[in-house]
């Protein structure tokens, strides 16, 4: 098991609370820092370490590692901030607001020498996992195309709320739910171009889209492609990914919570086609997510695994989002950030 890690939190609301609730036992959080005293006074509270008050502070006190929790607009210069200070990072995704970002980014790793890590902790849910191995062993044979959905409702005031505002998003729910999306597709086909896009505000009264729809794929007769489509106007939050492969179908739905639980389908195809056999596989309610993406980070410092998440990651899903916003309703928003 490797070593026991000294941790800061920068960002105290609901995902960084997640975060500090997923480390390993060993691990100690030796402090944290939110922009309401009062958030991080409570993270501290419950789980240790001091409530600083700001990041200086908070490197003081001789972090390892630094996760940086916040809007969207503050993610890249504190991460920048934690790896110039010395700590290895993992910021939450999209970890910036342009491909601009996300460049310098990488160029502070560089120069630091520390690791940084993208949040994309979908990686870590079971059933997706488990159904990225299949794919990537070539069992099913080649990979054809993909299919996938990712919504939930919102709630009274979302189109208040910091999501919907471009200032401190960088967007709306194609950066909300559609990076993780962008993220899972890159991990199972690789870099596939954009090839379209349709993007509507429908619902919500905000100045950022709550539905958008992406076909991703060269034009290529056998190129894999994929169809993605999130919304904010999802009135019973749902996840699905399908997954059609030269001889199998892989399904994956739910996530937890109020996704439902996730269960796995396989849909194995017989030489003469007609009804497939299927395996099915439900996994816990419980959301591992995040703590399994935290045990996958500590074992990546510790040079036990490759590291899953990284900022190429990220930029691959930024330049997909950057190019989906070019030239459509949504442009103005994009010239607040270099």
């Amino acid at each position: 098991m490797s070593e026991p890690l000294r941790v800061g939190i920068v960002g105290c609301g609901l995902v960084g609370n997640k975060r500090a609730d997923a480390l390993r036992q060993q691990d100690r959080l030796v402090g944290c820092v939110d922009v309401l005293p009062g958030a991080a006074q409570g993270l501290a509270a419950r789980y240790g370490g001091r409530a600083c008050a700001d990041v200086g502070e908070l490197l003081e006190l001789g972090p390892q590692v630094v996760i940086v929790a916040t809007p969207h607009d503050q993610l890249a210069a504190l991460a920048g901030q934690a790896l110039e200070g010395g700590a290895h990072v993992l910021v939450e995704k999209p970890a910036g607001m342009s491909t601009y970002q996300i460049d310098q980014l990488s160029r502070s790793s560089e120069r630091s020498s520390q690791v940084l890590k993208v949040g994309f902790n979908h990686r870590f849910y079971p059933g997706l996992a488990r159904a990225v191995e299949e794919v990537h062993s070539g069992s099913h044979g080649e990979l054809m195309h993909l299919r996938a959905r990712y919504g939930h409702g919102g709630r009274l005031g979302y189109e208040r709320e910091w999501r919907a505002d471009p200032l401190r998003s960088g967007g709306g729910e194609l950066i909300d739910q559609g990076m993780h999306l962008l993220d899972l597709v890159h991990w199972i086909a690789g870099p596939l171009p954009l090839h379209s896009s349709l993007l509507r505000t429908q619902f919500w009264d905000a100045p950022v889209e709550d539905n958008a729809a992406l076909l991703l794929g060269a034009d290529e007769k056998k190129a894999p492609w994929a169809m993605l489509h999130v919304s904010w106007t999802e009135w019973k939050n749902t996840f699905s990914l399908e997954i059609f492969c030269r001889s199998a179908k892989l399904q994956v739905d739910g996530l937890a919570r109020s996704y439902g639980p996730q269960t796995l389908r396989i849909y194995r195809m017989k030489p003469e086609l007609g009804p497939p056999d299927v395996e099915e596989v439900t996994f816990p309610a419980e959301d591992v997510s995040w703590r399994t993406e935290w045990e996958h980070f500590a074992a990546a410092l510790a040079g036990e695994v490759e590291l899953l998440g990284s900022l190429a990651d990220a930029r691959y899903a930024w330049a997909c989002v950057e190019e989906a916003y070019a030239g459509g309703p949504y442009t103005p928003m994009r010239k607040e950030f270099p």
